[in-house]
């Protein structure tokens, strides 16, 4: 290596100025100006998160507020309907829940139980067939009241008597979750 190459060249920090004319390299302190400054980019984005997560939990606590009303609700009907009153009940419930769609849909068997609890539910439970653990008579059960399910992962009646069934299960304690 001679001494030569050890020197800083025109345009390195330390060397010479470029010379006039001479093509500018990302050294020279020249970059390009013309697109949006990351300042500003990072503030939309920003911006954009933080009013996202407000309506995010604007709408969650409307959910909340809804599902404590319908329980408050469920825990009254549940006096006067029977097993069968209650399932109809729920389902009115989910067709016109206000909540968020995927809460309306996880929350039936949390309703269903507030439907159930509210009264001594033996005669139902010793009516149940709690043979097979998976519930399967459930299907059944919803394509003979008219309400059958079109998707097996998706099914608000199904959900309603697999609530019943697991009331029955847990000694009319409540669901497991």
């Amino acid at each position: 290596m001679s001494a030569d190459d050890a020197r800083p060249r025109a345009g390195e920090p330390g060397g010479e100025p470029p010379e006039e004319g001479a093509p500018a390299t990302a050294l020279d302190g020249a970059h390009d100006t013309s697109g949006p400054r990351l300042s500003w980019v990072l503030g939309g984005v920003g911006l954009l998160v933080l009013v996202m997560g407000v309506l995010a939990a604007y709408r969650y606590d409307q959910s909340e507020a809804h599902f404590a009303a319908v329980q408050r609700e469920m825990d009254e009907k549940g006096k006067t309907l029977d097993p069968e009153g209650c399932v109809d009940a729920i389902l009115e419930w989910h067709a016109s829940c206000t909540a968020n769609g995927p809460l309306c849909d996880h929350g039936v068997p949390k309703i269903m139980t507030h439907c159930l609890k509210a009264q001594d539910r033996t005669a139902m439970c010793e009516s149940l067939d709690l043979r097979s653990a998976r519930a399967q008579w459930v299907w059944g059960k919803c394509k003979d009241r008219g309400t059958p399910c079109k998707s097996r992962k998706k099914c608000p009646c199904a959900d309603a008597y697999r609530a019943m069934d697991s009331f029955c299960r847990h000694g009319q304690a409540g669901i497991a979750m």
